[in-house]
């Protein structure tokens, strides 16, 4: 008997989709009977199943073209692979940043877990991108959390090997930098159950290859930095003949880096603190004297201590760089890549005429330092410090209701601050409040009335981060992690959320230092920052330099102009150079005031001197006094004392401290013209006691006229 020979499917599927009203040209056939998981031959076909079947595959046709793109655009971390059937391959791209600042992210693709294979299945079917965003959202996130902590060691080691390059590599990290991140986004991994043990392995050869870059490219650099610091090196003649020693103390907040400087400091038979803040240079200053040294402070308004001191504490824009020592500290080092006051801490790592130059600071200065070193052919020792206190991060947030005692709020701007300290007030607390519009003896008094237990909570703002003695401060409460940086809100980085974190548990207070957030959205940006990705180095080491006197004059003679606009603009032009190891510090602020300082008829050099005075530059009433201050100058009479009224406002208190200190950095410059220097000393000092009897009583009184209301409206 003849075998019944069997039909072709597809024949079958053009007849039932004929019946259906369909033109079987317009039909994908054979993309059909896969969707319908039918055999090629002699299937049976029902009409209302492949009815189903042609739905759905018009939805998935229909979501690959315009669902998949809204999906990648609201999700950036969705890939998805689209075959020619429209059937969806999804997997999810997990950064891993190996350091922050975005730099060297690990790429890793991994399947959707079940909760996220599930919602992108339901999208799919209902052709609905929008359908349960939200927990896409969150399970995506939840994923990479989850890739992160299964990484994490292997990850660490990763890290330290990386870290333990760039201290290697040195000046040449931004070119060992460039060659990883290059490698590492042509390269993305797949998750798979061999990763944690093959990731070291297959990232040696991109290491040691972006090391072998490096080092192609440091002959070169250190030709073109011979070149380029040549002039400016040389300049700082004392530095040059003592042969310097550098040592870098290398580590975090709370890490005792400072402290083991000071104590070589002390040791010496003469020396210099340079601060970062004129309230860090008299707190050191009497640290020094209470040692019995010979002590002295050098600020840019005020000189004290012992004629002739062997020990002196400075601000670092007073740096002395004539006068031979045996050691200075440089503090903060990182600040080198401050755009406003870089340029000190440049002249001070170059320039400072110590026999042994120790700078302290964060790991992020590391390819600034040994650069430096380098061209001026100075040995350099890097001693690293870790943390001497750990630091925990509580999982749960905590309000502004349940602060305690020994706890900092932190803010990031003065209204913020004012408002936290408001609450906390009505809560029954004594605040003690620290932000940067106050003048270093308020927050002295400030910082002291918390240390002493007068006050038992402190709000501030981020100017807690450097330097300020705390004492029994156990816990930082983050009440934001965002901040108006000067040209728009951004996110802290998480190079400034440790710093601030840092500050919580000081080592002899605390063995633990605690780290909290008011918002829940908040904790884990911070979790981030503390347990992730080490500081990278700067991009960028090019240094931050101004114009000195000297600079100035040699300019304006070859110009033949007493412009200082026109002279600042040609500095620019002659020294940032494509390829110069310089950049302009605050340039474009500097040109401005300079517009405004030439038009008085003062000589230049004078000129400059006004065009460098600490003065809040954005502060218009400011500027307009200190364009008068110039005229004045010009006209040959004098400045008299500021008038000031101790019935003003707070922030009318704040401007006139600030004036006064600008009045006293000119009368140390031009004492003949400014020369009411005792009246302006006790304005200044009467204008601190109001701040600082408002920060006391203010607070309180508003804090009990809402006690009355809220008894009043019972």
């Amino acid at each position: 008997m003849a075998r019944k020979r069997l039909r072709p499917t597809v024949e079958s599927l053009i007849e039932t989709v004929g019946r259906l009203g369909l033109a079987p040209n317009t039909v994908d056939l054979e993309a059909l009977r896969t969707q319908l998981e039918l055999p090629e031959f002699g299937a049976v076909i029902e009409d209302e199943r492949v009815a189903r079947a042609l739905r759905e595959m018009r939805m998935a046709r229909a979501f690959a073209e315009t669902g998949v793109p809204a999906l990648k655009r609201a999700v950036p971390a969705l890939r998805a692979a689209v075959t020619k059937d429209h059937r969806i391959r999804w997997s999810v791209r997990i950064s891993i940043p190996l350091l922050d600042a975005g730099r060297l992210d690990l790429r890793i693709d991994a399947s959707p877990d079940p909760i996220t294979a599930e919602i992108l299945q339901g999208m799919a079917a209902r052709n609905d991108p929008a359908r349960r965003l939200d927990e896409l959202r969150a399970a995506v996130t939840g994923m990479k959390v989850q890739v992160a902590r299964d990484l994490h060691k292997p990850i660490d080691r990763l890290r330290a090997q990386i870290l333990a390059d760039l201290r290697d590599v040195g000046a040449d990290a931004a070119a060992y930098l460039e060659h990883m991140d290059r490698s590492l986004r042509s390269r993305p991994f797949s998750l798979g159950p061999r990763l944690a043990r093959s990731l070291a392995d297959a990232l040696t050869p991109v290491r040691q290859r972006a090391k072998a870059v490096a080092r192609e490219g440091s002959r070169l650099r250190r030709l073109r930095d011979q070149v380029g610091f040549g002039a400016y090196i040389e300049k700082f003649a004392a530095a040059r003949r003592l042969n310097r020693r550098i040592l870098f103390h290398m580590g975090p907040t709370n890490s005792g880096k400072t402290y083991a400087a000071l104590q070589a400091l002390t040791a010496a038979p003469t020396g210099a603190y340079l601060a970062p803040l004129r309230l860090l240079a008299l707190e050191n200053y009497e640290a020094l004297r209470e040692r019995g040294l010979r002590a002295g402070m050098v600020t840019g308004e005020e000189v004290l201590g012992e004629p002739e001191p062997t020990h002196t504490a400075r601000t670092i824009e007073t740096a002395d760089l004539t006068r031979p020592i045996d050691v200075a500290v440089i503090d903060e080092i990182q600040m080198l890549a401050d755009p406003d006051r870089g340029w000190a801490w440049t002249n001070a790592l170059f320039g400072v005429p110590a026999k042994t130059v120790i700078v302290c600071g964060s790991d992020d200065a590391l390819s600034y330092v040994r650069r430096a070193a380098e061209a001026a052919n100075e040995s350099l020792e890097v001693i690293g410090f870790e943390r001497k206190s750990p630091l925990v991060l509580l999982d749960e947030p905590v309000p502004l209701e349940k602060v305690e005692p020994g706890d900092a709020v932190v803010a990031f701007s003065r209204r913020a601050v004012h408002e936290n300290r408001e609450i906390l007030v009505a809560r029954g607390h004594r605040v003690a409040t620290i932000y940067g519009a106050l003048s270093a003896e308020v927050r002295r008094a400030e910082a002291a009335r918390f240390r002493s237990g007068d006050a038992n909570v402190l709000v501030t703002t981020d100017a807690i981060g450097m330097g300020l003695n705390l004492g029994p401060l156990k816990r930082i409460v983050f009440s934001a992690v965002r901040k108006w940086d000067g040209v728009g809100e951004r996110a802290l980085t998480n190079s400034e959320i440790r710093q601030i974190a840092g500050r919580a548990g000081r080592y002899g207070y605390h063995d633990v230092g605690t780290v909290a957030a008011t918002e829940a959205t908040a904790i884990e940006p911070i979790r981030t920052a503390l347990a992730g990705a080490p500081t990278a180095p700067a991009a960028d080491t090019r240094f931050y330099v101004r114009p000195d006197l000297t600079a100035i004059r040699s300019v304006a003679e070859e110009m033949r102009t007493s412009s200082l606009y026109e002279v600042m603009t040609h500095f620019a032009r002659a020294t940032f150079y494509a390829g110069s190891p310089f950049q302009p510090s605050a340039l474009e602020e500097v040109l401005e005031i300079a517009r405004i300082i030439d038009r008085a008829r003062l000589p230049i050099e004078e000129k400059f001197v006004f065009s460098v005075c600490p003065i809040n530059r954005r502060d218009e009433i400011a500027m307009g006094m200190l364009e008068r201050w110039s005229q004045v100058r010009a006209a040959g009479a004098t400045v008299p004392a500021l008038r000031a009224s101790l019935a003003g406002e707070l922030d009318y208190q704040e401007r006139t401290v600030r004036l006064a200190s600008a009045y006293l950095w000119l009368s140390r410059r031009f004492p003949e013209t400014f020369d009411d220097v005792e009246a302006i000393r006790q304005m200044r000092g009467r204008a601190n006691d109001a701040i600082e009897h408002h920060l006391r009583e203010t607070a309180t009184r508003k804090a009990e006229r809402r006690t009355r209301r809220a008894v009043g409206t019972r």
